[in-house]
């Protein structure tokens, strides 16, 4: 092993092609948990950095996972192995512990969402193309079934649609959407050959992300084209209510200013504090809260861009949220915490160019976020928000904490 300055490179060649491990030299001799890591995804390079971010050290580097142009993943409960699905469709299995890549698949040809079931045992991807879900084992990654996601219309034709999500609930459930489908798809897990136990037709114009409430029972659906999202409760699984997402004033409704979309907001990120939910409003600048014991509407707060991750401090008392707009415009450098109190802004951060993604250690005293166009990733002290350290990175995009282990719906 030849040691360089900054980092020991170990090549690894496998029967899908050639993996790179790249361990930081700082860190070669030293032995970690996992219980809070940050897993970054450099979407160029194809592959992901793991950070400690207790002492804000990056570990080491994995790459050859496929396009990570929207990369996510999810995470063995023990917290031990990340599951990363490339937009090409490519699944891999990565040890956190050792920094190795253990398994890789094929499983779509663009895929875009992940989640392992309550067990652990079982991963469900959602497939663009070719439509549908893939489960696999988690252990080796093999393919145990697919569900075709198909709808057959008036005519008797069959339209296969694109799937999104999936997430798990504390049934041991998996619920996805078909986004031309219209429908919400719920799974059960339990049971020899995961069966679709319900399906929910026409919830709405074109799903496109979903989030589950922390304690599992709320359920919540993203749609591109309704003024409204759609709301069913995991304990009866009997229906997916429309809940308006537009402002209403002495019983009105208030037409928000439309403003062009340059990224489509991520919902599973969505905060909910105490019994409010903070929500992104698509194509509008202003971040929607909602009653969540019975999906009335609260407020709306105006922000500088539109938003796209909304995310709650741990402990309930912030929120932060990026913010995107056009590209070199001065929102795109700025990340906004609202009081949960006031429900007003009461700090606003200039983090960088890019400035997306804002994730919390578990306990929440550090936030990272993504500086994408300036290859850093930014880390601060939430109590003071000041600036603690920059890591560089080549085009940062999701940040994963391992923490999400232990969370249903992520």
């Amino acid at each position: 092993m030849k040691w360089f300055l900054f980092y020991t490179v170990i090549i690894l060649f496998s029967a899908t092609g050639c993996h790179s491990i790249v361990k930081h030299e700082a860190c070669a001799d030293k032995i970690w948990g996992t219980a809070s890591l940050m897993v970054v995804a450099e979407r160029e390079a194809g592959r992901i950095m793991i950070i400690d971010s207790i002492r804000h050290e990056l570990l080491g580097r994995i790459g050859g996972l496929g396009n990570l142009r929207h990369a996510v993943m999810t995470f063995s409960r023990d917290g031990r192995y990340a599951y990363v699905i490339a937009r090409d469709g490519t699944l891999s299995k990565v040890d956190l512990i050792r920094l190795s890549l253990e398994k890789q698949v094929k499983v779509g040809e663009n895929s875009i969402g992940v989640a392992i079931s309550r067990d652990s045992k079982y991963i469900m991807v959602c497939n663009y193309q070719p439509g549908g879900v893939v489960i696999v084992n988690s252990d080796n990654l093999e393919k145990v079934k697919e569900i075709s996601a198909e709808r057959v219309k008036e005519d008797g034709s069959k339209l296969i649609s694109r799937t999104v999500g999936p997430l798990d609930t504390p049934d041991n459930l998996m619920i996805f959407g078909l986004m031309e489908g219209n429908a919400v798809w719920v799974v059960d897990m339990k049971q020899e050959g995961f069966p679709v136990i319900k399906k929910f037709w026409d919830v709405g114009d074109t799903p496109y992300d979903q989030l589950i409430s922390p304690d599992g029972r709320s359920y919540v659906i993203g749609l591109l084209n309704s003024e409204w999202v759609g709301v069913m409760d995991t304990w009866k699984l009997d229906e997916v209510k429309k809940v308006d997402m537009r402002e209403r004033r002495e019983g009105k409704v208030k037409e928000g200013e439309k403003v062009p979309i340059y990224h489509i907001p991520h919902l599973e990120s969505w905060a909910i504090s105490g019994e409010m939910a903070f929500v992104p409003a698509i194509g509008e600048k202003r971040v929607i809260v909602y009653n969540t014991r019975d999906w009335s509407f609260i407020k709306s707060i105006p922000i500088a861009g539109t938003p796209l991750f909304v995310v709650g401090r741990p402990g309930g008392r912030e929120v932060w949220v990026d913010n995107v707009d056009a590209p070199g415009s001065e929102a795109e450098r700025l990340v906004q915490v609202i009081d949960v109190e006031t429900l007003e802004i009461k700090k606003t951060i200039d983090v960088g160019k890019g400035a997306l993604d804002p994730q919390f250690t578990p306990k929440g005293e550090a936030v990272y976020i993504s500086v994408r166009e300036e290859g850093k990733v930014a880390v601060y002290d939430t109590d003071s928000y000041r600036l603690i350290k920059e890591i560089p990175a080549e085009k940062p995009s999701g940040i994963f904490c391992t923490d999400r282990a232990v969370k249903f719906g992520l």
